[in-house]
Parts: C-alpha cells; structure tokens; sequence
C-alpha cells in the first residue's frame, strides 16, 4: 500500500494526525496550562492510536504501521519520547504568527491530504483514512473540558473546536 504514494506524498500522510492535533489545539484561547494539557493529550492520542491493531482497512493500519516504525526507530521511547513530540508540535506551533495562521495551516495540510487520497488509493480507503483522522480530531478534542468554573457548566467539545472539527471534515471533503 506504502508503494502507491511519493516519498513526498507519504510524509503528509504520515504528518496528518500531528496537523490535525495541532489545528484543534489552537481552535480556542486557553490559558498556557491548558493549552499544555491538550498538546499533550493530542500527542497520546496518536501514540495510542499508533499501538492500536484493531483499525480497519487497508492504508490506515499501513499508516499506523508508518507511524510506529518511526517511532521505532527513535532512540528515545516511552514517556521520553512523547515529551520529544510535544516539544516538536510547540516547535511548529512557535513558527506561526497567530493561531489563525497556525489553524489555516492544518487545514491547507489536511486539504493536501484528500487530494493525495483521492487520486491515489480507492475511495473506500480514502474514505476509511479520513474517518480516522477526524476520529483522532474528536478524541483531542474530548480530551480536554474547556469553560465553566471550576468544571462547572464546562463542555466536552467547545463552539470553537466544533467549528474546527467541521473545516477539518470540509478539507478532507467528508
């Protein structure tokens, strides 16, 4: 499955799941500690996702399998590892000039994604990649309770990660 894709073109696939990490992360203005927090659980949330042998299809467990084999091949692992990512996703995230333009970039990343897709592999496949991308986009975005006091009247999903998980679904063309 691998083969069908540029080296070029596999990188954006392989880089998918941190774009979107980062698009929902920057949707609301949180306080630095909160912001941290999603950061993280986005990082989690693809290394879990990475371990998983249960996804269905053919490209995304090739993807997975992708994933995990550069992950591999780092010499640091575990939690040593999650920390380097976290610091390489708040490396990106430090490049942009606002989170508009942080957000704008997810989205042009994940609009290069559906066209790699839809020209590449079968519409099914492409179908089943997309589903899991915006599935690791929902769970970041669970991941963390956003508003209200104290937990109080906070939500799981926030207006603006909503708003981010749509143009998100709109580039992939879902």
């Amino acid at each position: 499955m691998r083969e069908n894709f540029t080296a070029e073109e596999w990188s954006t696939l392989i880089q998918a799941p941190m774009q979107a990490v980062m698009g929902i992360c920057l949707a609301d203005r949180v306080d630095p500690v909160s912001f941290l927090q999603e950061v993280k659980a986005g990082i989690a949330t693809v290394a879990a996702e990475a371990q998983r042998s249960d996804v269905v299809g053919d490209l995304t467990p090739t993807l997975l399998a992708g994933i995990a084999e550069l992950d591999a091949a780092d010499p640091l692992a575990g939690e040593q590892l999650l920390l380097k990512k976290q610091f390489e996703l708040l490396g990106l995230i430090q490049t942009f000039k606002t989170s508009k333009e942080g957000r704008d970039y997810a989205i042009a990343h994940l609009q290069k994604v559906a066209v790699i897709l839809d020209t590449k592999v079968t519409g099914l496949q492409a179908s089943e990649l997309k589903q899991w991308l915006m599935s690791v986009a929902t769970k970041v975005a669970e991941a963390y309770r956003e508003g209200g006091i104290m937990g109080i009247g906070s939500s799981r999903i926030s207006d603006k990660e909503n708003d981010m998980l749509k143009k998100m679904g709109e580039a992939l063309a879902l």
